[in-house]
């Protein structure tokens, strides 16, 4: 008898209501303290970015006021910060494109302990003290004797490499392919 009395319409609305009408009220409230926190959490990041910033400008006046060569260098390093800044970006977007565009993957840790230990090794072994008997002229003598024909070879070809690159360089840097610009 009582299952038969909750199925009638008159209680399944009056339950209805009862529950749709708190339900909006705590969604409401939830939604106020979530918003509340989130302004909070926006005003606190706000203040802290200005103390940040402020500090920041501080620090750069004080480094403004350094004359001299200092001086010189910090202003010309301050007014290349946002170029550097920006194709530093867009050699990393460019870069990132180029590296999923080939399937590249990068080295495993293996690869790289068997690389370069070697040279770590050599610079463990020699130690800094006797670095100028090193490059004392006698071994430099001593190894140019010892040059085989094949390290001559493999030596020519990355010195060929890096004047051809070099002189690209330049001809782009001028847009001329001989010469430099004058003023006559």
């Amino acid at each position: 008898m009582r299952s038969a009395l909750l199925r009638t319409p008159a209680v399944r609305q009056l339950t209805a209501r009862r529950f749709a009408s708190s339900t909006p009220n705590a969604t409401s409230e939830v939604s106020t303290k979530a918003q509340d926190a989130s302004k909070k959490a926006q005003d606190a990041a706000k203040v802290a970015a200005e103390k940040l910033g402020a500090a920041a400008s501080g620090l750069g006046r004080s480094l403004m006021k350094v004359g001299g060569r200092t001086g010189k260098l910090i202003h010309s390093a301050s007014a290349m910060a946002p170029t550097i800044g920006y194709y530093s970006r867009v050699g990393l977007e460019l870069s990132k494109l180029v590296f999923h565009g080939q399937g590249m993957t990068p080295p495993k840790a293996e690869v790289f302990k068997a690389t370069f230990s070697p040279l770590l090794k050599n610079l463990r072994a020699a130690p800094f003290a006797t670095l100028s008997t090193l490059i004392s002229p006698k071994t430099v003598v001593s190894r140019a004797r010892n040059i085989s024909r094949t390290q001559l070879a493999q030596s020519g070809v990355i010195v060929a490499e890096v004047i051809g690159f070099f002189t690209i360089g330049e001809i782009i840097g001028r847009r001329k392919l001989v010469g430099y610009r004058s003023n006559n």
